[in-house]
């Protein structure tokens, strides 16, 4: 019995012995995409080859193989890997990386139409590096071509979606840097520079007072996706000071803020805080309150912002 077990147990590490030898020897997908990531091209042409024969059905190996022939300057191979990876792949991030691959491929073999093509269905997908469009030394072809400006503003648009909102385009009247007079006089309030941020789907103020002792402040400006209104949030040095305007909608030539809000004394108050738009130059900024549900109002203060002359 004991020769036996010990026979069984020569056999079985045996076993796992030559098991492991063949996992360690035979190519494999991990061993490609190692040799892949030190940018060592042949290497990983070979490899990721001889894995395939054996399992044709990896969509990222077929990616990466034409990207190393591509690397080798061997485009015609690039290009019909790229378009096997993409009969196998399912997956929309690895589809627009094959894509926008396989475009510059084909730029290099002078295949333009190709090229926008691929392009053109990386975009839809959601394709966002203009500046890899605008950089990538294997597009340079293309940016002689008419097509390639319409071509970045589209990844430019992926890349900050907001730009093409209208809604979100509502206030940009107020953007710019400021001159701030009480209205109506030439008395300087204070200087503001309002900045378009976060891509297009902010408006950021930021105000300093005039004054001996000017206080500062910045306010966001932005849709809230709760109500789908404008909304700011105003926090000033002055503290504690902050604020919250909300209901904000562009109507009549104006960003109006209308709402109802309680006061520090416990009472509901009706607040307008509105910036009209007058013009390229000049926008006026009026809040105001009611207490007796709007039959009398209040001016909180009344500014006029005049563009600083560059």
């Amino acid at each position: 019995m004991k020769y036996a077990f010990v026979i069984f147990l020569l056999l079985t590490t045996g076993s796992l012995h030559t098991r492991a030898q063949q996992t360690v020897k035979g190519p494999s997908f991990a061993g490609a995409d190692s040799l892949f990531a030190l940018s060592d091209w042949k290497g990983a042409s070979v490899t990721y080859t001889s894995v395939l024969r054996v399992s044709p059905d990896n969509a990222s190996a077929w990616s990466n193989l034409g990207f190393c022939h591509h690397q080798l300057k061997q485009y015609k191979s690039a290009v019909e890997e790229f378009a096997r990876a993409l009969t196998l792949t399912k997956d929309p991030v690895l589809e627009k990386i094959v894509l926008v691959r396989q475009a510059r491929s084909f730029s290099i073999l002078k295949e333009y139409d190709h090229a926008f093509s691929s392009l053109t269905r990386a975009l839809d997908l959601g394709y966002a590096k203009a500046g890899e469009l605008e950089k990538e030394i294997d597009f340079e072809a293309l940016r002689n071509d008419v097509r390639f400006k319409s071509v970045v503003a589209k990844a430019t648009e992926n890349a900050f979606p907001c730009m093409k909102q209208k809604q979100l385009r509502e206030f940009d009247f107020w953007i710019g840097e400021w001159t701030v007079f009480v209205t109506g006089t030439d008395q300087i309030a204070g200087f503001s520079r309002i900045d378009l941020a976060s891509g297009g789907c902010m408006i950021l103020e930021n105000w300093t007072s005039a004054g001996n002792i000017p206080f500062v402040g910045k306010s966001i400006n932005f849709i809230d996706g709760s109500s789908g209104k404008w909304k700011q949030i105003w926090v000033g040095s002055n503290a504690p000071s902050l604020s919250e305007f909300v209901n904000g909608s562009y109507h009549d030539g104006a960003m109006r803020f209308e709402f109802e809000e309680n006061t520090s004394q416990g009472s509901k108050q009706l607040v307008h805080f509105i910036f009209y738009n007058e013009g390229a130059d000049q926008v006026r900024q009026h809040h105001k309150t009611s207490t007796d549900k709007g039959k009398t109002w209040n001016t909180t203060y009344d500014f006029t912002y005049k563009r600083k002359k560059m």
